[in-house]
């Protein structure tokens, strides 16, 4: 394995001191096993402008070529942005075989020849209550590790926001922008972190002219400070240079959404649902309309949410006529939008089920239940029929989910190609899939989208850029025993918010009444569906204390979602499924002086009282403070500034407003 050498020094490091050399000038590194051959890619520097700048390289018999575009910031120093696609330069041959593609390949110094470099990661998502839990692997020397997604979905197995960390003041960040399989390798060795950082596999022959789309690199330098203060830094870049934007060019603002399953068996069972959240003065701005509206002429079991059949009918987008006899959802999205408010909707796109008549009807049928975007008639049908809903209903957002494992599909797409093939078809369909939401953005530049896969299997760079996630895990759905479910919430907002600013939780795994389990779950946005609630509306009415208490917190959910685009601190350490820890957070509005913080006594804590150190504060000003219970009061900002919080009762939390005076 041969790693290249940066031509400039990204840290300079004697002993456990870092020191940043000069005006930084990144310069990729293209690793590759081509005809057999391992080697790394010697790039020139083909167009610079501004700040971005375009590097190619070249296979020695001049037919691969790899560009890679990198872009810098002024505003964050260090930080590097790659973008990558490789290609055949020839017109009339095939390239050579190209395998172990890696667009990111590096080599950076550690301290000493005897440092240990220590992974800092969060695991994926497998539905479970470890979802995107944090942990740590060390790589002492001589030590490697390879970090990757096998199942094709790009957060199902670990994260792929990933901290490589020489002593608790310095180290490195990289972020991954690949809706599929992506591998990361990290070797600790003769004083130095190699890394390489591609997909997972490729094996490929391209055929004349013939270039595929590789994944993008987040990469920056951490330089005396701490981890926590870091990651402040990078959800400041999140928002401000890899958010979805409207119309406008404005960064999208998160939601709270009043939610109806697809699955009732009336419009008018969806339109009560917002009759109630209206006559309510719930305080929501999006109306979901979730799985289980579409398919064949079907007859649906009364369920509260999606229903037992919605997945038999994915891939045939077409209104259930028994459920909807108008052919269309026109008499809820026209509903909503007299209310004032936006209207999401669900799909699934990239999924066909066997029994649906595109299933077997050509060209759909040799694509292995996967409605394949690197097919282009099947990418074109797709598109068609989905953005023609989203023009008749006026969509506002746009859901996206995903529950398969795409990897198998890929595989046997590239099979039907026959031999040196490998990595074809999941190149051309991650590359459709941007097409898709970007041709949808230029189309309908109003719109919102959001990111759900199995809950929150495919949060990467490129998505996260995008679309707002606000389905982090399926484990959400129901109630579970215990306070997994409320511990989850607080992990996935606690150490996913630096790089997903904009998430959501859903409140249906939270008891009526239970502040605590629904303040945990609650994000930069939140997610109610009162059909969850023991069929509330549709199977039974709400009293008037529970439809109080649904008020009031969806009140706190709307109230906080907007301090989430200003600056986000850790206050705690990383967060785990320990139940016997604190976990504690604040979010700032630096130009408007108000913000918030929020701290939790998990149920076996036996910390009655903890201090948090809130950096936003001004401690020669004062505020005023608002906490959860509606007490007032005015502080000196240096009181403020170290917030002690005493919470007597185990399971419980503290959560203050506060505006500067």
């Amino acid at each position: 394995m041969r790693f290249s050498k940066m031509k400039v020094c990204i840290l300079a490091f004697a002993a456990s001191t870092v020191v940043a050399c000069g005006a930084l000038a990144f310069e990729p590194s293209v690793a590759l096993k081509y005809d057999g051959a391992d080697m790394t890619l010697a790039g020139v520097k083909a167009d610079a402008q501004d700040a971005v700048s375009t590097w190619e390289f070249k296979t020695p018999d001049a037919k691969v070529g790899v560009s890679v575009l990198v872009e810098e910031f002024a505003e964050f120093p260090g930080f590097y942005r790659m973008t990558a696609r490789v290609k055949n330069l020839s017109d009339s041959e095939r390239s050579g075989l190209v395998q172990d593609l890696k667009v990111f390949a590096a080599s950076l110094p550690t301290p000493s020849a005897d440092a240990t470099v220590t992974l800092d990661l969060l695991r994926g998502s497998p539905c479970a209550p470890i979802d995107f839990e944090a942990y740590s692997e060390p790589l002492p020397p001589s030590k490697q590790t390879t970090l990757a997604t096998p199942s094709g979905r790009s957060s199902n197995e670990v994260s792929p926001f990933i901290e490589a960390n020489v002593d608790e003041r310095n180290g490195w960040f990289f972020a991954i922008g690949w809706t599929g399989r992506w591998s990361a390798e990290f070797a600790n060795e003769n004083g130095a972190l190699n890394v390489k950082i591609g997909m997972m596999k490729t094996g490929f022959q391209l055929k004349p002219y013939e270039s595929l789309l590789q994944p993008s690199v987040l990469f920056a330098k951490r330089v005396d400070q701490t981890r926590a203060e870091f990651k402040t830094i990078v959800h400041r870049f999140m928002v401000k240079h890899n958010a979805p934007r409207n119309a406008e060019g404005n960064v999208c603002s998160p939601i709270v959404a009043l939610t109806a399953g697809g699955g009732n068996k009336t419009p008018q069972m969806m339109i009560d649902v917002l009759n109630y959240g209206l006559k309510s003065e719930l305080d929501f701005d999006v109306y979901w309309v979730d799985a289980g509206w579409y398919g064949a002429p079907h007859e649906d079991e009364h369920y509260s949410n999606c229903g037992p059949n919605w997945y038999r009918y994915v891939g045939d987008w077409r209104v259930n006529t028994t459920t909807h006899p108008t052919g269309d959802l026109m008499p809820i999205a026209n509903a909503v939008h007299n209310a004032g408010k936006r209207f999401l909707l669900w799909f699934e796109p990239e999924r066909i089920h066997q029994e649906t008549p595109i299933a077997i009807v050509d060209p759909f049928n040799q694509h292995h239940g996967l409605g394949y975007y690197g097919d282009p008639r099947s990418f074109d049908y797709i598109e068609k029929t989905i953005f023609g809903v989203i023009e008749k209903h006026h969509i506002d957002v746009y859901r996206q989910d995903f529950n398969m494992d795409p990897a198998g599909a890929w595989d046997a797409i590239d099979a039907q190609e026959g031999a040196n093939r490998v990595g074809i078809a999941e190149a051309k369909h991650v590359e459709g899939l941007y097409r898709f939401l970007d041709d949808m953005r230029a189309r309908f530049p109003w719109i919102l989208q959001e990111n759900c896969a199995s809950g929150g299997r495919r949060v990467d760079l490129e998505m996260v850029k995008r679309a707002h996630s606000y389905c982090r895990s399926d484990y959400y759905i129901g109630q579970k025993e215990g306070d997994t479910c409320f511990t989850l919430g607080q992990n996935m907002t606690h150490n996913l918010t630096p790089y997903l600013p904009f998430q959501g939780g859903e409140t249906n795994c939270v008891p009526n009444f239970d502040d605590y389990g629904f303040m945990s779950v609650a994000s930069s946005g939140t997610v109610f569906t009162p059909t969850d609630l023991d069929g509330g509306i549709v199977k039974r009415e709400f009293s008037a204390e529970e439809t109080a208490w649904f008020k009031k917190m969806l009140g706190w959910a709307h109230r906080l979602k907007r301090y989430y685009m200003g600056d986000f601190y850790q206050l705690t350490g990383d967060a785990t499924v320990a139940d016997d820890a604190w976990c504690a957070w604040s979010c700032d509005l630096p130009e408007e002086g108000e913000g918030f913080a929020l701290a939790f006594r998990r149920a076996k804590s036996d910390v009655a009282s903890m201090t948090f150190e809130l950096p936003a504060i001004d401690p020669t000003a004062k505020y005023e403070l608002e906490f959860f219970d509606g007490t007032k009061k005015t502080v000196d900002g240096s009181a403020l500034a170290n917030w002690r919080v005493d919470l007597p009762e185990a399971r419980s939390f503290a959560l203050v407003v506060y505006k500067k005076l």
